[in-house]
């Protein structure tokens, strides 16, 4: 047991924080723990989670993706004005929209192992031209309502347990099972480590890079037709939120965002801190700039501790050159 506490330390760390933070805003919102309003919480820490899915796998490859709202808007907005309110477009729509979130991400994975173009500036300049495009698509007039059976996906329920909780907890399980027993795995914690020393090791280094943003086209394509559900219609910037929250989520749960160490498990509850936390900024009468602060916070904490983890092995490892 305390081996698994040694190697899950930080995982651990976020779930504690989870349960803490869940208590304390108990005491500030009576009822916010009971089984309705928790049901609703796990429903939008989905969508986070969901976004944030993808974005663990590229950071802990040591990238970043910040394409992910527009890719995430595209494919609610597509998909609504292709269905037009209708069902059965569903069956080629949806399987069009994720081919076309994971060709995003093939573009930007391709821009970055193959191209040497940093990854903030080849996803900042996919995200712009994604939001242009549907800009001009649009004209920004409102699309028509969200598919019945979309909506069933994001806010309907099975026994009771809500619809897309059941698609998380599928997800997760797909997510622990790739990084933890398939190679790529392993091929992703060697390169986010060290690209160089991952290559020399027999590491197809550019193979993994781009299969993590084709993984992060998916998941915000996926996250964007779901968020239309739950909200009933598209509308541009939806995604904008997703952005910080998906990476503050993989941060929360323990990953470096330098790449090199993380695990899904602790995005999952990341996103739950997350959710929680938008929750007890009314109880305690703050804004929702309070949660920006909170980010940007998490975000600037992870990169320090990280940046001096590396220079402290950079110096163990020069010191043994000596």
């Amino acid at each position: 047991m305390s081996a698994f506490l040694a190697r899950n330390r930080l995982i651990v760390l976020a779930y504690a924080g989870m349960v803490l933070l869940l208590l304390v805003t108990a005491l500030f919102s009576p009822g916010f723990l009971s089984v309705s309003n928790m049901r609703s919480t796990v429903v939008l820490a989905a969508f986070v989670g969901i976004v944030a899915l993808g974005q663990t796998f590229v950071i802990i490859g040591g990238g970043i993706d910040l394409s992910v709202p527009w890719v995430l808007n595209s494919a609610a907005i597509i998909m609504a004005l292709l269905c037009g309110g209708q069902d059965l477009p569903l069956v080629w729509v949806m399987p069009l929209l994720l081919a076309g979130g994971a060709f995003i991400g093939l573009i930007n994975g391709i821009g970055v192992a193959q191209f040497g173009v940093p990854p903030i500036i080849m996803t900042l300049a996919t995200n712009v031209i994604l939001q242009g495009l549907i800009l001009v698509l649009t004209g920004g007039s409102p699309t028509p309502s969200a598919p019945a059976l979309i909506q069933f996906l994001s806010v309907g329920r099975l026994g009771g347990f809500p619809v897309i909780a059941l698609i998380w907890l599928a997800l997760t399980l797909v997510a622990t099972l790739l990084l933890s027993k398939a190679a790529f795995g392993r091929h992703l914690y060697a390169l986010g480590t060290s690209a160089t020393v991952a290559e020399f090791s027999g590491v197809p280094t550019a193979r993994t890079t781009i299969l993590t943003y084709v993984i992060s086209g998916l998941t915000a394509a996926f996250a964007g037709m779901l968020l239309t559900g739950y909200s009933g219609q598209a509308y541009l910037g939806m995604g904008d939120a997703y952005l910080f929250t998906s990476i503050a989520a993989v941060a929360i749960g323990g990953a470096s965002i330098l790449g090199g160490s993380g695990h899904y498990l602790g995005t999952v509850a990341g996103a739950m801190v997350l959710t929680i936390l938008t929750g007890l900024l009314p109880a305690l009468n703050l804004s929702s700039g309070a949660l920006l602060i909170v980010y940007g916070a998490v975000i600037l904490l992870t990169v320090s501790i990280g940046s001096e983890t590396f220079a402290g092995l950079g110096g163990r490892l020069r010191g043994k050159e000596g």
